[in-house]
């Protein structure tokens, strides 16, 4: 046993022996059994040396006391050792170390009440795994130490790293891991505030992508006990890990109590609900091994009824079966069937009246330790103890030693109670509420006169009155800062709303608000508009109230209350106005928030007019674009332009720059690649959404990397490629809770439901298109596209009059606030091609007339192009066929290839009627082959039909490629680049082993069998 444990902990014997200040040789004789009775004083130095844990420090003293030595044993095993039938169990966490160690992860959650024996049996498991070539690490929740952000986690990661040498731990945190060293606190990484809010959310990711460069070296088992008290974001975390280690060699098992109603449960649940969970209770002790464990305690002459009543009062807990018969001892009781009824008399005091009992006799001093320990948790610092309890280190240690011999405290040399419901049972009948909160109060005072972590003293604040002291806001408010940026914003805002509770001025309450309402936009959006309405009315520097203003309108925004959004920050512009101290501070944050308040009013019809005369208000500054401010004006007042031109020249000037330039607003970015699109700048939008793409997939944020995959295939939409796309966008995030934003969601909607219109597929396009609660909620800007689907489809569905509706309804909305801009949806040459369709054509005529208006007004090919094939289509004859060959021209010289190939073939149709056939089939033979190349099997069909009608018997048409989710599409598209699996799991945030299992189904999907062909379809274009 001694030689597992020596190995778990790194060290050779030679390592062992110095630390524990015994010679070599008797570590080796130690190891090899030739001394079978160690001194007790011998075995305590090993406990230390090795820094055991509870049980695994128990085991060794049992082994010193009895001679023996060896693996723990379970069913038959020693007495006492916690692991009488626990055989079944301990093959349950066998099998599934095995199948890590071949390479397929899994979670085993031991799930039972206090006292079970979860520890032990775990101890046990990972005690012999450790000779099996599996690494095993540690980590334990404490009940005090549930808001230290990622304390687990650290437990877990730190050996790793420490393990791995300097050169080791910077490849373990290359790449996708970086970010999980300021999860981790690992030096360099920075402190409070190294991440912005954003990046934060994707610790968790980076987090994963240090376990699989971990495992790159072999197999690992993580451990973790207590998960019940485990802090917030580690659990989070053990749950994102347990959804992505199904093919890593990873063991992850997990040791709770049941229905916990601790803030780690719920996440529980879900971990135990995941499909490779194997949930492991702990059954009652049977009635042979409580005699055996009666037997071993009071004597072989144990009668049945006797142990039946142990049994029965127990109900078969061994903790609580081991406390009874240390009561039953101590008062002299025999195991006979006489005095089965003295069982029932000490039932109740089992535990917490034993451990009051014991400590009633106790000197003063070790009470008074017993409650600081109490207060302090395991593993509390000597000296620290001594002094909460008002006694010398040497004193403190010797009265531990006294709490030691009556099994308060677990032996060894840190101080650590023998079982988490002694500290409870003394915490709640000891010390109690009012006394315990004192003692937390005192520890934070002496944690932060000694320097410790910023996180130690709050947690100790967290459990203490308010007290009005000054110093007590500045240590919550300094550990909030230490946090934050560290994917802990649950932990953030808990030490934020204690500081609250202190009593304070309202000046100095303002700055704390704003704090707590910037942290709370990722956890509670109405919890964060509360606060941030509060800071508002509190702060009393203007640029402090405008920044709770830029926060405040975000929530409102996310909140779909855009007007309210628009007067909060129109109030701050104003404030702003009046602060301006001759520096240009005021005027560029005012700059920022104009150009917020531009965002927001375009959004939604209801606030475009307020925006509109902003935007007019700016213009006349002729900002050039010369700070970060100005450049975000510009970025803002492009989408608003009258012109591609204009649009184009805003663009440049914001963007000129850089990204950083743009205070890495996501939105303004996003809003240029948008722009961008409009104006046929397709290169430089795709550019625009590789870099949020890229910086998403560096930052672990599934909402940019998804936003980004979705504005891609827009260009490619624009470009006039149809890919074969499914409903399902296809990425496990986005069934998993993470979900898509809502515009991206909305935007994808529309281009899925016209790939499935282009390939024929009305009844699937049914189902996409259908409305619902975030179609409404969302901008004009961002429906328009549905709506065109939409209509498309009922008139493909031969229902004209309804597609008609739809979009006169749009249209309505349009013209009621004057909005003669082409860049969001072109809704009047279609609504022309259906006024013409019921016979409407004088209708039909002023649509499309205005449509070609407003399309030389914008002036790119593309508008221009389509404008003029709808009014062609409308007008016929000479001066349609004239605007069609117009339109023809136009669109060669845009990359619209789809809306070419349509309005070759309306031109194609044209020249037949007239008898021009010729020349008819030859642009309809053009129409065909560039349909067929972007995808487009309804408009491929029509042309065919078209070209039969003149006699022309066309090539075959190309087998109808399957459909693939985006996610698919991108994966496909990144492999046929020459990406590894695991350089495309980097990008798209997922696991390498989702990567090769899409791989896999998509190669079924299209029929190929070798990784080398599939790259060569993606390359070729095939497969999308």
């Amino acid at each position: 046993m001694l030689r597992d444990l020596r190995r778990n902990a790194g060290l050779t014997q030679e390592g062992l022996a110095e630390a524990a200040g015994l010679a070599a040789r008797s570590i080796r004789d130690l190891e090899r059994g030739r001394r079978q009775r160690p001194q007790r004083r011998t075995v305590e130095l090993l406990v230390s040396a090795l820094g055991l844990a509870d049980a695994d420090a128990a085991a060794l003293l049992a082994a010193g006391r009895s001679g023996r030595h060896g693996g723990p044993l379970a069913d038959g095993g020693v007495p006492g050792s916690g692991l009488l039938d626990r055989r079944s169990q301990l093959a349950v966490l066998e099998h599934a170390a095995g199948e890590a160690r071949a390479g397929r992860g899994a979670v085993v959650l031991v799930r039972a009440s206090a006292g079970m024996g979860k520890t032990s049996l775990v101890n046990a498991w990972a005690a012999a795994e450790r000779s099996r070539g599996i690494r095993v690490v540690r980590g334990s929740g404490g009940e005090l130490e549930q808001d230290f952000a990622f304390s687990v986690l650290r437990q877990l990661a730190e050996p790793l790293l420490a393990r791995a040498g300097r050169a080791g731990r910077e490849r373990l945190l290359s790449g996708p891991a970086e970010l999980a060293s300021h999860a981790l606190r690992v030096a360099g990484a920075g402190e409070g505030g190294g991440l912005s809010a954003e990046a934060s959310l994707g610790v968790l990711h980076s987090l994963y992508w240090l376990m699989v460069h971990v495992t790159d070296d072999g197999p690992v088992a993580l451990v973790v006990d207590d998960a019940h008290w485990a802090d917030g974001p580690s659990v989070r975390w053990l749950e994102y890990l347990t959804r992505r280690l199904r093919d890593l060699p990873l063991l992850l098992v997990l040791a709770a109590r049941p229905d916990s109603e601790t803030q780690a449960e719920p996440l529980l649940e879900q971990i135990a609900a995941q499909p490779d969970c194997l949930t492991v209770g702990l059954p009652a002790l049977g009635a042979d091994s409580v005699t055996r464990l009666v037997r071993a305690s009071l004597g072989q002459g144990t009668e049945p009824r006797f142990a039946a009543a142990c049994a029965e009062a127990t109900q078969g807990n061994p903790l609580l079966l081991r406390e009874l018969l240390r009561t039953l001892a101590d008062n002299g009781v025999r195991p006979v069937g006489a005095q089965a009824h003295l069982v029932e008399e000490f039932r109740g005091r089992i535990l917490a009246d034993t451990v009051v009992k014991r400590l009633t006799g106790q000197p003063e001093p070790t009470r008074r330790l017993v409650e600081a320990l109490a207060v302090l948790g395991n593993g509390a610092d000597w000296h620290l103890a001594a002094e909460l309890a008002e006694l010398g280190e040497a004193q403190a240690r010797e009265h531990g030693r006294r709490l030691q011999r009556i099994g308060v405290l677990a032996p060894g040399e840190v101080a650590r109670f023998e079982h988490p419901l002694v500290r409870a049972a003394i915490a709640e009948t000891v010390v109690g509420p009012v006394e315990l909160a004192a003692g937390h109060a005192r520890a934070a005072e002496l944690l932060r006169r000694e320097g410790a972590a910023d996180d130690l003293v709050a947690a100790h604040l967290l459990l203490a009155e308010p007290s009005g002291e000054a110093w007590r806001v500045d240590a919550l408010r300094q550990a909030a800062r230490a946090t934050r940026g560290r994917g802990a914003p649950e932990i953030t805002a808990a030490y934020l709303r204690r500081a609250l509770r202190e009593p304070m001025t309202g000046k100095e309450r303002g700055p704390l608000l704003l704090e707590l309402g910037e942290d709370e936009l990722q956890l509670d959006i109405g919890a964060a508009r509360h606060h941030l309405t509060q800071a508002s009315a509190a702060l009393t520097d203007p640029y402090s109230r405008a920044q709770a203003a830029y926060l405040l309108a975000n929530a409102l925004f996310l909140g779909h209350e855009h007007a309210d959004a628009v007067e909060v920050l129109a109030r701050a512009v104003e404030d702003l106005r009046h602060a301006d101290d001759g520096t240009g501070t005021a005027r560029e944050v005012s700059w920022f928030l104009q150009a917020q308040m531009l965002l927001i009013g375009y959004d939604q019809l209801s606030t475009l007019p307020a925006a509109r005369r902003l935007a007019s208000r700016l213009w006349d500054h002729k900002l050039a674009g010369d700070t970060p401010g100005e450049c975000a004006v510009l970025a803002a007042l492009a989408a608003s332009a009258a012109s591609a031109e204009v649009t184009n020249s805003l663009l440049d000037r914001a963007l000129r720059g850089g990204l950083a330039a743009m205070d890495q607003s996501q939105m303004l970015v996003s809003l240029a690649g948008m722009a961008y699109l409009t104006t046929d700048r397709l290169d430089d939008a795709a550019a625009r959404f590789d870099q949020i793409a890229d910086i998403g997939a560096r930052w672990g944020i599934f909402l940019m990397v998804s936003s980004a995959m979705i504005w891609r295939l827009r260009v490619q939409a624009r470009r006039g490629r149809q890919l074969a796309l499914t409903p399902d966008f296809g990425h496990p995030a986005a069934t998993s809770g993470e979900g898509l934003e809502p515009r991206a969601r909305l935007a994808l909607m529309a281009q899925v439901g016209e790939s499935l219109i282009e390939r024929c597929d009305p009844a699937a396009a049914a189902r996409v298109l259908t409305p619902d609660a975030d179609t409404d909620r969302a901008g004009w800007l961002w429906q328009g596209p549905v709506v065109l689907a939409r209509s498309r489809l009922y008139a493909g569905r031969g229902n004209p009059a309804a597609a008609l509706t739809v979009l006169l309804e749009y249209g309505t909305q349009e013209k009621r606030t004057q909005v003669a801009n082409l860049a969001g949806a072109p809704w009047r040459s279609q609504a022309a091609r259906l006024h013409l369709a019921l016979g409407q054509r004088t209708d039909a005529l002023q649509l499309a007339t205005e449509e070609l208006e407003l399309a030389h007004r914008w002036g790119t090919e593309r508008v221009i192009g389509l404008a003029s094939c709808c009014l062609g289509v409308v007008m016929g004859g000479s001066e349609g066929e004239a605007l069609l060959r117009e339109a023809v021209a136009m669109l060669e010289r845009s990359p619209a290839r789809l809306e070419l190939a349509r309005a070759q073939y309306e031109l194609g149709a044209a020249l037949s009627r007239k008898g021009e056939a010729d020349q008819g089939r030859q642009v309809l033979t053009q129409a065909l082959d560039l349909a067929e190349t972007c995808g487009s099997v309804l408009l491929a069909g029509r042309v065919r039909r078209m070209l039969a009608e003149l006699g022309v018997r066309p090539k075959a048409a190309p087998a109808v490629v399957p459909s693939l989710s985006l996610t698919e599409h991108r994966v496909v598209e990144l492999v046929g680049a020459g990406h590894s699996d695991r350089q495309v799991a980097q990008a798209l945030l997922l696991t390498p082993q989702d990567v090769t299992g899409m791989l896999e189904r998509v190669g079924r999907t299209l029929g190929v069998t070798s990784r080398t062909e599939l790259v060569r379809l993606a390359g070729a274009g095939h497969a999308r």
